[in-house]
């Protein structure tokens, strides 16, 4: 028994024409009668009795009907529980190259709707095409990686900051270069590639091989290490109001000669049926609406 068979026999009996249901099925008219054909073999009973230019159901027929709404009814049910239940309790799996406000933000808002859903965060920096691949539902890329890919923009990668605790001896400074941060011990996140992130290919573009004492593919790692050492952090805007957020942390904008906007998007895959993605979009959606509702 296919649940579109109920379907098509449905709209026949509604229509009682086989050129308007078939045309509102989008089907050809043979292609129906050959579906009723296969219903009334498989019942063993006519149910339709045809007439020059109208069908109208047989006894068995109305019978018949009663059940098939019955079962598309219940299949739509069904389809509407495992949605909810993919929501409720399913997981969403995210490549990141970085940490963002708008993400972090975006996930927040996820949560408060679905608290028992599963976002699981991967640092590992891939290409679409390992992205295509991949067992991930969605990927942080800049704009022109992306490629083929649907996706939606979440961040940009505008300036440069070191991020420091408060006790640091360059933490009353409004701005810094390069050159000032020489001496000093210097924190860069690391994908489970190990690739090192793409503030660290800024500073070497720029003529500054960084001093690298510390490496993290964890953010709550990466904020021990600022508060309780002497360490700066080198990273992108993407996650400034977070930061800006905590008393003994500073972020100071480094200068920089060449120009940085790097748009990030959060892609994903046209096939991929998760129905947390379509969420995540709205979620996303919703912190910039916010966000620029407070501006």
């Amino acid at each position: 028994m296919n649940i579109k068979d109920q379907e098509y026999f449905i709209k026949l009996a509604e229509y009682r024409n086989f050129s308007k249901a078939a045309k509102d099925l989008y089907i050809s008219q043979t292609a129906l009668s050959k579906v009723i054909a296969g219903l009334e073999d498989e019942v063993g009973e006519k149910l339709f009795i045809r007439n020059t230019n109208s069908v109208s159901l047989s006894e068995a027929g109305r019978v018949y009907l009663d059940y098939a709404k019955k079962i598309v009814s219940l299949y739509s049910q069904s389809q509407s529980i495992i949605h909810r239940s993919l929501l409720e309790e399913g997981t969403l799996r995210i490549g990141v190259t970085d940490l963002s406000d708008s993400l972090i933000n975006a996930l927040g808002i996820l949560h408060q709707k679905f608290p028992n859903a599963k976002v699981r965060l991967y640092s590992d920096q891939l290409s679409a095409e390992a992205f295509s691949v991949s067992k991930l539902d969605m990927i942080m890329l800049p704009e022109d990686a992306a490629k083929d890919l649907n996706y939606i923009p979440i961040a940009a990668r505008k300036g440069l900051y070191a991020i420091m605790n408060t006790h640091h001896r360059l933490a009353k400074n409004r701005i810094l270069d390069l050159p000032d941060l020489e001496q000093e011990d210097l924190i860069f996140s690391i994908g489970e590639n190990g690739r090192l992130d793409a503030a660290y290919d800024y500073c070497l573009k720029a003529g500054f091989k960084p001093k690298v004492s510390f490496l993290f593919n964890d953010s709550k790692y990466q904020m021990d290490i600022i508060l309780n050492s002497s360490a700066v952090a080198v990273s992108f805007n993407l996650f400034r109001r977070f930061r800006e957020t905590m008393d003994s942390i500073v972020s100071i904008p480094i200068n920089i000669n060449h120009p940085i906007n790097d748009r990030l998007v959060l892609a994903y895959r046209e096939d991929n049926r998760n129905p947390l993605i379509p969420e995540m979009i709205q979620c996303i959606q919703a912190f910039r609406e916010i966000r620029f509702s407070n501006e």
